[in-house]
């Protein structure tokens, strides 16, 4: 059902005002709406000190973020909450943040640079492992060595097979430096050309511009590599990917080590910034007298009392709180959605689709009742049935805790479970155990009629309909009431008009196959004409085709439930199949076969009927009432973590 909201007014001194919204922060009882639109009053004249205050907050808010976000996933106790309604220290917490802030910093920075080094030492370590084949000499010799017969060398990874560039880079050494140069080059992997010049450190520039010409780019070496052979900084670097992650670990560790200790502060400090930076918000949302403040809540009508005595308790008769008794259908109300039993489960299902209008019909409850008996009636098999809720049970204990952040799976797993508990009693129905593996043991035991045999096709057909006739007039039903409570004549009409014809039809079908006596002929097909000429005036000039559509779209609805029927008898088929091969060759292939078909089977009734359910829901039984376009109820202060109720002082 969804809790009626009504709008209540608060007037005060202003003297008063930011100590009522801190009360009424704290109670988390109403949602602000702007009192100045609505009767064109100005706001509390304080909006640079606020402004300033704002700003300092958000900066402070920033740094107990990044400092709560490094310590993301680490468990954190009960520990000091900050009073409500007592402002922060700013300047005393600033130093606080400061100098445990200087430690993170060096430390966060010395895990940066070790998660970048991580990244980047692959990138320089693989060209150069492909070069080694190619230098089996050189790879021995030190730079320092180098430098003492006045050598140096350059390493190059060509991005292309084709040696006429080598030969072309070669001719241009010749031209710039003669005889005074050594070129090796090889094909190191495919599409790749390795090559390693050794020339004289005095023409170290010449080389330069030759491989700057020829589009060559020169990637220097990270500095604890430089001045190491060739061979020695791959080995340097191998070790180095390996020593990192224990590195980046043991940083990781000291980080934690460093802000444990504080984690509860900083996550009461956290609450408390976000608390006030959202009571100066608020405050911009009052309205204001030269005297007195105004201030404007929606609020669930049964909390209205609770409200009078939080803030008589508080303020005594300082501030007034009047009900504006605002009509439950005010579009503008937000929507709160409280539902009990088993039925609260299915309120992420709603919610997935719409969340219905203020006033409007919550469809939770029909929902919970009906969406798990459509699931059951098209399994129907009590093997199935007994497995699917084995399953459930499994999945509501063990998966439902962690789908907490998608409550919409949660909900699915209820729907599994009910549904399984139906999907038994429909099987007592149809006699099916496993398809017809109770019938070939115990015989002909069903208290309906088995679902595969071809007496059973036709009432299987006539029930489905039924199902789907109830369904959609049942919600047209409610559309009409919904429609005479917000007062919406056209519709009303139309629902009415449509219920009419249905009726005429169904009389007239029940006449046709001889289930209601000649007499019901003629108010059956009056009841049509009526029904047609009440939606067809709604439409004006087009209302002759747009009536006579709307009526078989309605009827389209309704032969839509057919699946339950034609789902059904597809999974009763797939597991005689299964049991009849099962029955054929060696007992050991039979059972293989058999389990194999089975378990498809029962994969197939764990996923379509939930789909086809959940479709016949959403568009045959919602269309035909559900008012969508509703504003969640967001109460001041309701994901403040601080709450009054929880502070008790020392």
């Amino acid at each position: 059902m969804l809790v009626p909201m009504t709008k209540a007014r608060i007037l005060g001194p202003r003297s008063i005002a930011e100590s009522v919204l801190g009360k009424l922060q704290r109670l988390g009882l109403v949602e602000l709406a702007d009192a100045r639109t609505a009767h064109a009053l100005r706001g509390l004249d304080c909006a640079g000190t606020w402004a300033a205050r704002h700003e300092e907050l958000a900066a402070v808010l920033a740094q107990t973020k990044r400092l709560l976000d490094a310590l993301s996933g680490e468990p954190r106790s009960a520990g000091a909450t900050h009073p409500p309604g007592r402002p922060l220290d700013l300047p005393a917490l600033q130093a606080e943040l400061a100098s445990l802030s200087l430690i993170f910093e060096e430390v966060d920075a010395r895990l940066g640079a070790l998660r970048d080094e991580r990244l980047v030492l692959p990138t320089y370590l693989e060209p150069l492992r492909l070069l080694l084949p190619l230098v089996p000499v050189l790879a021995d010799l030190d730079v320092k060595e180098l430098d003492l017969i006045g050598l140096a060398t350059v390493a190059i990874v060509l991005n292309t097979d084709d040696e006429r560039l080598v030969e072309t880079l070669r001719l241009e050494l010749a031209e710039k430096l003669g005889t005074r140069y050594e070129l090796a080059s090889t094909r190191i992997e495919q599409g790749a050309m390795g090559c390693l010049v050794v020339f004289p450190v005095d023409s170290t520039d010449a080389v330069r511009t030759i491989l700057g010409g020829s589009a060559v780019r020169s990637v220097a070496l990270p500095e604890p590599f430089e001045g190491l052979a060739l061979n020695a900084t791959v080995e340097a670097m191998q070790r180095r990917l390996v020593e990192v992650p224990r590195d980046i670990r043991d940083a990781e560790a000291e980080r934690r080590a460093l802000l444990a200790p504080h984690a509860d502060r900083l996550a009461a400090t956290h609450a408390a910034i976000r608390s006030e930076l959202d009571l100066l918000s608020a405050m911009g949302s009052l309205g204001a007298t030269q005297r007195t403040f105004v201030a404007e809540c929606w609020i669930p009508r049964p909390r209205l009392e609770q409200l009078r005595r939080e803030l008589a308790r508080q303020f005594g008769t300082a501030v007034l709180v009047e009900d504006t008794r605002s009509s439950p259908y005010d579009p503008q109300a937000p929507v709160l959605m409280r539902n009990a039993g088993l039925s609260r489960h299915f309120e992420s299902l709603v919610r997935f689709l719409e969340l219905p209008r203020a006033g409007s019909v919550d469809p939770t409850l029909l929902m919970a009742m009906l969406l798990p008996l459509m699931f059951g009636a098209m399994v129907g098999d009590i093997g199935y049935g007994a497995i699917l809720l084995v399953l459930a049970i499994f999945a509501r204990r063990k998966l439902a805790p962690r789908a907490a952040p998608a409550p919409e799976v949660a909900s699915l797993i209820w729907v599994l479970l009910l549904g399984a508990t139906w999907s038994i009693l429909f099987g007592v129905l149809y006699g099916e155990v496993f398809g017809d593996l109770g019938t070939r043991v115990l015989g002909d035991w069903a208290l309906w009629r088995e679902r595969p045999s071809a007496r059973a096709l036709e009432p299987l057909l006539l029930f489905a309909v039924a199902i789907g006739a109830a369904h959609v007039v049942l919600g047209l039903g409610l559309g009409a009431w919904q429609a005479i409570r917000f007062r919406e004549h056209r519709v009303l009409l139309d629902k009415l008009g449509a219920i009419l014809a249905l009726a005429g039809l169904f009389g007239l079908a029940g006449w046709t196959v001889g289930g209601l006596p000649a007499g019901a002929f003629m108010p059956s097909v009056a009841s049509i004409g009526l029904g047609l000429v009440v939606v067809m005036s709604l439409h004006g000039a087009l209302g002759i085709v747009t009536g006579a559509l709307d009526l078989l779209g309605r009827i389209g609805n309704i032969l839509s439930y057919l699946r339950i029927a034609a789902v059904g008898l597809a999974s009763a088929h797939l597991a005689n199949v299964a049991n009849e091969l099962g029955s054929v060759g060696p007992i050991w292939l039979g059972l293989f076969v058999a389990t194999f078909f089975h378990g498809l089977n029962l994969a197939l009734a764990a996923f379509s009927p939930m789909i086809q359910a959940l479709r016949l829901q959403y568009v045959e039984f919602f269309g035909a009432f559900f008012v969508g376009g509703g504003r969640a109820f967001t109460p001041f202060g309701h994901d403040t973590l601080v709450k009054e109720q929880e502070w008790e002082p020392a």
